[in-house]
């Protein structure tokens, strides 16, 4: 195991990093460069960050019961308006905003945040804010891995928690797109896809720690045009709407 990697704590964005390029990885986790974008085309994306990381905030406090205030702008009012429809407060029901777990797999620490998990008397809902406008298939946020972390997180560590035996078929993902949809795609678990998604992560983890990250490490170059290291490697422009996608 690279030496820099020790105590390091694995995330669905470390190994969706690695997923994405080997060399990408290197640069952030073990070489530590933080790549900020510039010029005019990189506005809108910091713009989108800190819209969703505002938005978050605003959800945490509904969700706490902390008055949410009047100073928002109309788009927020509106996104507010489709979460309460949507997730009414039930006082029979657990309600985890911005919750943080971690456990211990293939002797490495793997951690998620989550925006919302919701504890039933035999569920767990897991929910996600996407403030984005991009459109995507089931099939590929199904095979996220942040699906993968935390639905598999979800099962393994929180339901064990509450000290719950929740069925994996009562354990849901819901990504919320606010700007394009009134409802969420909800992606479903089972026991099968509880086993697929241990395996994917113990073999991203087993992989990383096998690579000598002091020797050559190749470039995964269909992710380029995406990658905000792509000045770095190729001296090129970068497409913000994919780094988007990727995240």
């Amino acid at each position: 195991m690279n030496e820099k990697l020790k105590h390091f704590i694995y995330s669905q964005n470390s190994l969706n990093t690695f997923k994405s390029c080997p060399l990408k990885f290197k640069y952030k986790y073990i070489d530590n460069i933080n790549w900020k974008f510039e010029g005019v085309e990189s506005r809108e994306y910091y713009k989108g960050l800190k819209t969703g990381s505002e938005f978050h905030l605003l959800c945490e406090r509904y969700f706490k019961n902390i008055p949410i205030g009047e100073n928002i702008s109309e788009e927020f009012k509106a996104w507010i308006e489709k979460v309460k429809s949507l997730i009414p407060i039930d006082s029979s029901k657990v309600y985890l905003p911005e919750y943080e777990v971690r456990t211990k797999i293939s002797g490495s620490y793997l951690s998620a945040k989550y925006d919302l998990v919701i504890i039933g008397e035999d569920s767990i809902e897991i929910w996600d804010w996407k403030t984005e406008s991009q459109k995507t298939s089931y099939k590929n946020i199904e095979n996220r891995m942040q699906t993968v972390v935390y639905m598999y997180l979800a099962k393994e560590i929180i339901a064990k928690i509450y000290k719950k035996d929740i069925p994996y078929e009562n354990i849901s993902m819901n990504y919320f797109r606010l700007k394009i949809d009134d409802k969420p795609i909800t992606i479903t678990y089972t026991e099968e896809k509880h086993i697929r998604n241990k395996s994917i992560i113990e073999n991203y983890i087993n992989n990383i720690d096998n690579i000598d990250f002091d020797g050559y490490i190749d470039k995964n170059k269909k992710h380029c045009k995406y990658c905000e290291f792509n000045k770095l490697c190729n001296n090129q422009s970068i497409n913000y709407e994919m780094i988007k996608e990727e995240e």
